[in-house]
């Protein structure tokens, strides 16, 4: 990705940049999960990370897994 279209993804509202802010947000919830002083569990923090996949998934209308 050029520096030319890094700035037009994101100030964009693409799908792309969506995912983006998405998988950023996700980021940024399981650290700040990992620096609480009573951690979660592995299944916990990989159960994060699935339901950030899911929610990629679904702004491409791609449902992950039947509930």
């Amino acid at each position: 990705m050029t520096d030319e279209d890094f700035w037009r993804e994101i100030g964009s509202d693409s799908l792309f940049n969506k995912a983006r802010r998405e998988f950023s947000s996700a980021c940024a919830r399981i650290e700040q999960v990992g620096q609480q002083r009573q951690t979660i569990s592995p299944i916990t923090m990989r159960r994060m990370e699935f339901e950030a996949v899911e929610k990629i998934l679904a702004l491409y209308g791609i449902v992950a897994r039947s509930k």
